[in-house]
Protein backbone atom coordinates (compact mmCIF):
# COMPACT_ATOMS: atom_id res chain seq x y z
CA UNK A 1 0.00 0.00 0.00
CA UNK A 2 0.84 3.38 -0.99
CA UNK A 3 1.81 5.71 2.05
CA UNK A 4 -0.91 8.36 1.74
CA UNK A 5 -0.51 11.82 1.06
CA UNK A 6 -0.29 14.53 3.82
CA UNK A 7 -0.37 18.12 2.68
CA UNK A 8 -0.60 21.43 4.46
CA UNK A 9 -3.42 23.57 3.70
CA UNK A 10 -1.13 25.90 1.74
CA UNK A 11 0.35 22.91 -0.28
CA UNK A 12 -3.15 22.14 -1.32
CA UNK A 13 -4.58 25.21 -2.55
CA UNK A 14 -0.97 25.45 -4.29
CA UNK A 15 -1.71 22.05 -6.09
CA UNK A 16 -4.67 22.77 -6.74
CA UNK A 17 -4.37 25.81 -8.32
CA UNK A 18 -1.44 23.79 -10.94
CA UNK A 19 -3.82 21.33 -11.89
CA UNK A 20 -6.54 23.60 -12.84
CA UNK A 21 -3.95 25.84 -14.90
CA UNK A 22 -2.56 22.78 -16.23
CA UNK A 23 -6.02 21.89 -17.74
CA UNK A 24 -6.88 25.03 -18.63
CA UNK A 25 -4.98 27.70 -20.71
CA UNK A 26 -7.81 30.22 -19.83
CA UNK A 27 -6.88 30.34 -16.31
CA UNK A 28 -3.79 32.53 -14.91
CA UNK A 29 -3.29 33.94 -11.51
CA UNK A 30 -3.24 37.69 -10.52
CA UNK A 31 -2.04 39.33 -7.71
CA UNK A 32 0.56 40.95 -4.40
CA UNK A 33 3.73 38.58 -4.69
CA UNK A 34 2.27 35.64 -6.65
CA UNK A 35 5.39 35.25 -8.31
CA UNK A 36 7.90 35.38 -5.72
CA UNK A 37 9.35 31.94 -4.58
CA UNK A 38 7.40 31.12 -1.65
CA UNK A 39 4.40 33.17 -2.96
CA UNK A 40 1.54 33.83 -1.06
CA UNK A 41 2.26 32.10 1.72
CA UNK A 42 3.49 29.06 -0.66
CA UNK A 43 0.50 28.62 -2.45
CA UNK A 44 1.77 29.81 -5.63
CA UNK A 45 5.04 28.45 -5.03
CA UNK A 46 7.16 27.68 -8.78
CA UNK A 47 3.73 28.80 -10.55
CA UNK A 48 5.64 31.68 -12.21
CA UNK A 49 8.21 29.31 -13.39
CA UNK A 50 6.01 27.12 -14.43
CA UNK A 51 3.68 29.45 -16.51
CA UNK A 52 5.20 32.06 -17.10
CA UNK A 53 3.02 34.09 -19.04
CA UNK A 54 0.27 33.16 -16.53
CA UNK A 55 1.50 34.20 -13.31
CA UNK A 56 1.36 38.04 -12.98
CA UNK A 57 3.10 39.60 -10.05
CA UNK A 58 1.08 43.14 -9.54
CA UNK A 59 1.71 46.78 -8.16
CA UNK A 60 -0.10 48.26 -4.50
CA UNK A 61 -2.93 48.82 -6.50
CA UNK A 62 -5.73 46.13 -5.34
CA UNK A 63 -8.89 48.35 -7.00
CA UNK A 64 -6.73 48.55 -10.75
CA UNK A 65 -5.28 44.70 -10.94
CA UNK A 66 -8.73 43.12 -9.15
CA UNK A 67 -10.53 45.27 -11.58
CA UNK A 68 -8.40 44.41 -14.27
CA UNK A 69 -9.28 40.48 -13.66
CA UNK A 70 -13.05 41.11 -13.47
CA UNK A 71 -12.88 42.66 -16.98
CA UNK A 72 -10.62 39.54 -18.24
CA UNK A 73 -13.37 37.25 -16.37
CA UNK A 74 -16.29 39.02 -18.23
CA UNK A 75 -13.87 38.57 -21.56
CA UNK A 76 -13.83 34.61 -21.14
CA UNK A 77 -10.87 34.25 -19.24
CA UNK A 78 -10.76 32.56 -15.96
CA UNK A 79 -8.58 34.88 -13.49
CA UNK A 80 -7.65 33.73 -9.70
CA UNK A 81 -7.06 37.19 -7.56
CA UNK A 82 -5.31 36.54 -4.43
CA UNK A 83 -5.05 39.16 -1.44
CA UNK A 84 -2.91 38.39 0.93
CA UNK A 85 -5.22 39.83 3.81
CA UNK A 86 -8.90 40.57 3.98
CA UNK A 87 -7.71 44.10 4.78
CA UNK A 88 -6.03 44.66 0.74
CA UNK A 89 -9.52 43.40 -0.42
CA UNK A 90 -11.63 46.23 1.09
CA UNK A 91 -9.46 48.34 -1.55
CA UNK A 92 -11.05 46.33 -4.35
CA UNK A 93 -14.78 46.07 -3.39
CA UNK A 94 -16.06 48.25 -6.05
CA UNK A 95 -14.73 45.36 -8.71
CA UNK A 96 -15.63 42.63 -6.62
CA UNK A 97 -18.87 43.60 -4.94
CA UNK A 98 -20.54 45.90 -7.07
CA UNK A 99 -19.17 44.87 -10.83
CA UNK A 100 -18.39 41.26 -10.72
CA UNK A 101 -21.47 40.59 -8.41
CA UNK A 102 -23.98 41.83 -10.11
CA UNK A 103 -22.54 42.03 -13.82
CA UNK A 104 -24.84 38.76 -14.68
CA UNK A 105 -27.77 40.04 -13.40
CA UNK A 106 -27.47 43.29 -14.62
CA UNK A 107 -27.28 41.95 -18.13
CA UNK A 108 -30.31 39.60 -17.91
CA UNK A 109 -27.98 36.71 -17.37
CA UNK A 110 -25.94 34.97 -20.06
CA UNK A 111 -22.86 37.63 -18.98
CA UNK A 112 -21.13 34.85 -16.44
CA UNK A 113 -17.99 36.46 -14.73
CA UNK A 114 -16.20 33.26 -13.97
CA UNK A 115 -13.62 34.77 -11.49
CA UNK A 116 -12.19 33.47 -8.10
CA UNK A 117 -10.97 36.04 -5.77
CA UNK A 118 -9.14 33.95 -3.28
CA UNK A 119 -8.87 36.39 0.48
CA UNK A 120 -6.93 35.43 3.31
CA UNK A 121 -8.97 36.23 6.71
CA UNK A 122 -8.89 36.15 10.20
CA UNK A 123 -6.27 36.10 13.06
CA UNK A 124 -2.46 35.71 13.22
CA UNK A 125 -0.69 36.27 16.30
CA UNK A 126 0.71 39.60 17.09
CA UNK A 127 -1.21 41.21 13.75
CA UNK A 128 -3.16 43.50 16.23
CA UNK A 129 -6.43 45.10 15.38
CA UNK A 130 -6.10 46.10 11.76
CA UNK A 131 -4.91 42.57 10.04
CA UNK A 132 -6.84 40.06 11.83
CA UNK A 133 -10.47 41.01 10.68
CA UNK A 134 -12.58 38.33 10.02
CA UNK A 135 -14.68 39.84 8.08
CA UNK A 136 -17.40 37.10 6.97
CA UNK A 137 -20.23 38.78 6.94
CA UNK A 138 -19.18 40.93 4.55
CA UNK A 139 -18.88 39.15 1.71
CA UNK A 140 -21.90 36.14 2.80
CA UNK A 141 -24.48 39.95 2.76
CA UNK A 142 -23.74 39.88 -0.99
CA UNK A 143 -25.94 38.97 -3.90
CA UNK A 144 -23.92 37.34 -6.93
CA UNK A 145 -21.41 36.18 -5.28
CA UNK A 146 -20.66 32.74 -3.92
CA UNK A 147 -18.60 32.71 -1.05
CA UNK A 148 -16.73 29.39 0.32
CA UNK A 149 -14.93 28.78 3.66
CA UNK A 150 -12.17 25.86 3.37
CA UNK A 151 -11.66 24.46 6.78
CA UNK A 152 -9.25 21.63 6.08
CA UNK A 153 -6.59 20.78 2.96
CA UNK A 154 -8.59 18.59 1.39
CA UNK A 155 -11.62 21.18 1.95
CA UNK A 156 -9.29 23.99 0.34
CA UNK A 157 -8.22 21.59 -3.29
CA UNK A 158 -11.40 20.37 -4.02
CA UNK A 159 -13.02 23.96 -3.31
CA UNK A 160 -11.30 25.66 -4.96
CA UNK A 161 -11.33 23.21 -8.14
CA UNK A 162 -14.86 23.65 -8.12
CA UNK A 163 -14.37 27.81 -7.74
CA UNK A 164 -12.38 27.66 -11.19
CA UNK A 165 -14.64 25.84 -13.01
CA UNK A 166 -18.23 28.07 -11.80
CA UNK A 167 -18.96 30.36 -14.09
CA UNK A 168 -19.93 33.23 -11.22
CA UNK A 169 -17.37 35.19 -9.31
CA UNK A 170 -16.69 32.82 -6.29
CA UNK A 171 -15.19 34.05 -2.91
CA UNK A 172 -12.84 31.91 -0.96
CA UNK A 173 -11.63 32.88 2.46
CA UNK A 174 -9.25 31.38 3.61
CA UNK A 175 -8.17 31.48 7.55
CA UNK A 176 -4.77 32.53 7.72
CA UNK A 177 -4.65 30.35 10.78
CA UNK A 178 -5.09 27.08 9.07
CA UNK A 179 -2.12 27.58 6.61
CA UNK A 180 0.13 24.50 8.94
CA UNK A 181 -2.71 22.36 9.09
CA UNK A 182 -2.44 18.69 7.43
CA UNK A 183 -4.55 16.07 6.08
CA UNK A 184 -4.48 13.50 3.36
CA UNK A 185 -5.20 14.55 0.47
CA UNK A 186 -6.14 13.02 -3.29
CA UNK A 187 -3.45 13.84 -5.41
CA UNK A 188 -5.93 13.55 -8.65
CA UNK A 189 -8.06 16.49 -9.19
CA UNK A 190 -11.23 16.55 -7.51
CA UNK A 191 -14.65 19.02 -6.97
CA UNK A 192 -16.50 19.77 -3.77
CA UNK A 193 -19.50 21.21 -3.75
CA UNK A 194 -19.82 25.06 -3.37
CA UNK A 195 -23.39 25.33 -2.15
CA UNK A 196 -22.97 21.88 0.57
CA UNK A 197 -22.39 21.65 4.27
CA UNK A 198 -20.91 18.77 5.70
CA UNK A 199 -21.45 17.00 9.09
CA UNK A 200 -18.37 16.54 10.83
CA UNK A 201 -19.01 14.27 13.49
CA UNK A 202 -22.52 12.38 13.93
CA UNK A 203 -24.64 13.38 17.60
CA UNK A 204 -28.19 13.31 19.18
CA UNK A 205 -27.29 16.41 21.84
CA UNK A 206 -26.49 19.48 20.24
CA UNK A 207 -25.93 20.66 17.00
CA UNK A 208 -22.23 23.00 16.76
CA UNK A 209 -22.85 25.04 13.73
CA UNK A 210 -19.00 26.61 13.04
CA UNK A 211 -16.74 27.20 9.85
CA UNK A 212 -13.27 28.15 9.03
CA UNK A 213 -10.94 28.38 11.70
CA UNK A 214 -14.04 27.87 14.21
CA UNK A 215 -14.25 24.56 13.20
CA UNK A 216 -10.90 23.29 14.65
CA UNK A 217 -11.62 24.66 18.07
CA UNK A 218 -15.15 22.64 17.89
CA UNK A 219 -13.88 19.60 16.88
CA UNK A 220 -11.45 19.54 19.78
CA UNK A 221 -14.48 20.65 21.87
CA UNK A 222 -16.29 17.87 20.45
CA UNK A 223 -14.18 15.09 21.62
CA UNK A 224 -13.93 17.28 25.17
CA UNK A 225 -18.03 16.98 25.26
CA UNK A 226 -17.86 13.30 24.32
CA UNK A 227 -15.79 12.51 27.59
CA UNK A 228 -19.17 14.43 29.84
CA UNK A 229 -21.24 12.14 27.97
CA UNK A 230 -22.51 15.14 25.91
CA UNK A 231 -23.23 14.04 21.84
CA UNK A 232 -22.68 16.78 19.45
CA UNK A 233 -23.30 16.54 15.94
CA UNK A 234 -20.69 19.27 14.54
CA UNK A 235 -21.91 20.78 11.05
CA UNK A 236 -19.29 22.93 8.77
CA UNK A 237 -21.44 25.53 7.18
CA UNK A 238 -18.35 25.42 3.79
CA UNK A 239 -20.76 27.68 2.19
CA UNK A 240 -21.87 31.03 3.68
CA UNK A 241 -23.27 32.41 0.30
CA UNK A 242 -25.28 30.53 -0.27
CA UNK A 243 -26.06 28.63 2.89
CA UNK A 244 -27.02 24.85 2.61
CA UNK A 245 -30.04 25.40 5.06
CA UNK A 246 -31.39 22.08 4.14
CA UNK A 247 -28.67 20.29 5.84
CA UNK A 248 -28.73 22.60 9.31
CA UNK A 249 -32.20 22.23 9.60
CA UNK A 250 -32.06 18.25 9.28
CA UNK A 251 -29.45 18.47 11.95
CA UNK A 252 -31.10 20.63 14.56
CA UNK A 253 -34.20 18.69 13.84
CA UNK A 254 -32.66 16.11 15.18
CA UNK A 255 -30.98 17.33 18.41
CA UNK A 256 -33.37 19.48 18.88
CA UNK A 257 -30.34 22.05 20.11
CA UNK A 258 -28.35 24.44 18.69
CA UNK A 259 -25.22 26.52 19.33
CA UNK A 260 -23.05 28.15 16.83
CA UNK A 261 -19.27 29.40 16.84
CA UNK A 262 -17.90 31.80 15.14
CA UNK A 263 -14.08 33.49 15.17
CA UNK A 264 -15.53 36.94 14.09
CA UNK A 265 -17.59 39.73 16.37
CA UNK A 266 -21.14 38.78 17.70
CA UNK A 267 -22.95 41.34 16.45
CA UNK A 268 -23.76 40.30 12.80
CA UNK A 269 -22.35 37.18 12.46
CA UNK A 270 -22.78 34.43 10.56
CA UNK A 271 -24.01 32.57 13.62
CA UNK A 272 -26.58 34.83 13.93
CA UNK A 273 -28.25 34.55 10.38
CA UNK A 274 -28.11 30.64 11.22
CA UNK A 275 -29.94 30.99 14.50
CA UNK A 276 -32.56 33.45 13.15
CA UNK A 277 -33.32 31.19 10.53
CA UNK A 278 -33.44 28.36 13.19
CA UNK A 279 -36.02 30.23 15.48
CA UNK A 280 -38.07 31.35 12.73
CA UNK A 281 -38.43 27.86 10.95
CA UNK A 282 -42.09 26.38 11.67
CA UNK A 283 -40.86 22.39 11.72
CA UNK A 284 -37.86 22.85 14.00
CA UNK A 285 -39.23 22.74 17.92
CA UNK A 286 -35.85 23.25 20.09
CA UNK A 287 -35.67 21.72 23.28
CA UNK A 288 -33.54 25.04 24.29
CA UNK A 289 -32.89 28.51 23.78
CA UNK A 290 -30.00 28.66 20.93
CA UNK A 291 -26.95 29.70 22.51
CA UNK A 292 -23.62 30.94 20.29
CA UNK A 293 -19.74 31.70 21.17
CA UNK A 294 -18.28 34.63 19.18
CA UNK A 295 -15.51 37.74 19.98
CA UNK A 296 -16.49 40.51 21.29
CA UNK A 297 -17.58 43.38 19.78
CA UNK A 298 -14.09 45.10 19.88
CA UNK A 299 -11.10 44.84 17.52
CA UNK A 300 -8.68 42.41 18.28
CA UNK A 301 -5.98 43.01 20.45
CA UNK A 302 -2.00 43.01 19.84
CA UNK A 303 -1.06 41.52 23.36
CA UNK A 304 -1.20 38.14 23.99
CA UNK A 305 -1.96 38.71 27.47
CA UNK A 306 -5.61 40.15 25.96
CA UNK A 307 -6.45 37.83 22.85
CA UNK A 308 -5.80 34.69 24.84
CA UNK A 309 -9.51 35.91 26.24
CA UNK A 310 -10.47 37.24 23.07
CA UNK A 311 -11.11 33.50 20.73
CA UNK A 312 -13.76 30.36 20.68
CA UNK A 313 -11.05 27.60 22.88
CA UNK A 314 -12.28 24.25 22.86
CA UNK A 315 -13.05 24.58 26.67
CA UNK A 316 -14.99 27.88 26.33
CA UNK A 317 -17.08 26.03 23.78
CA UNK A 318 -17.34 23.05 25.71
CA UNK A 319 -18.11 24.87 29.09
CA UNK A 320 -20.89 26.76 27.30
CA UNK A 321 -22.16 23.80 26.15
CA UNK A 322 -22.00 21.81 29.61
CA UNK A 323 -23.79 24.93 31.38
CA UNK A 324 -27.20 24.56 28.80
CA UNK A 325 -26.96 20.76 30.03
CA UNK A 326 -26.65 21.69 33.48
CA UNK A 327 -23.30 19.87 33.80
CA UNK A 328 -19.86 21.24 35.81
CA UNK A 329 -17.30 23.35 33.37
CA UNK A 330 -14.12 21.17 32.77
CA UNK A 331 -11.43 22.94 34.44
CA UNK A 332 -8.55 23.11 32.49
CA UNK A 333 -5.53 25.95 31.21
CA UNK A 334 -4.65 25.98 27.81
CA UNK A 335 -0.67 26.63 26.94
CA UNK A 336 0.53 29.59 25.29
CA UNK A 337 0.81 27.75 22.39
CA UNK A 338 -2.68 25.88 22.02
CA UNK A 339 -4.15 30.15 22.65
CA UNK A 340 -1.48 31.99 20.65
CA UNK A 341 0.24 29.99 17.84
CA UNK A 342 -1.24 28.45 14.67
CA UNK A 343 -2.22 25.11 15.08
CA UNK A 344 -0.15 22.06 13.06
CA UNK A 345 -2.97 19.36 13.85
CA UNK A 346 -3.07 16.46 11.40
CA UNK A 347 -7.17 16.41 10.51
CA UNK A 348 -8.75 12.80 10.70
Amino acid sequence: MPEPRILKYTDALREATDQVMEQDANVFVMGLGVSYSKGADGTTAGLKQKYPDRVFDVPVSENGFTGMAVGAAIQGLHPIVHHGRVEFALLAMDPILTQAAKWNYMFGGGNPVPIVFRINIGRQWGNGPQHTQALYSLFGNVPGLKVVIPSTPRMAKGLLVSAVRDNNPVVLLEPRWLFQITEIVPQEIYTIPLDKARVVRKGSDITIVSYGDGLIASLEAVDLLEKEGVHVELVDLVSINPIDWETVFTSVNRTGRLMCVDTTNEAFNVGSEIIAKVAQSPTIALKEKPISLATPNVPCPTSTVLTELYYPTSVSIANKVLTLFGKSSIERSLSFEELHLAPTVMIG
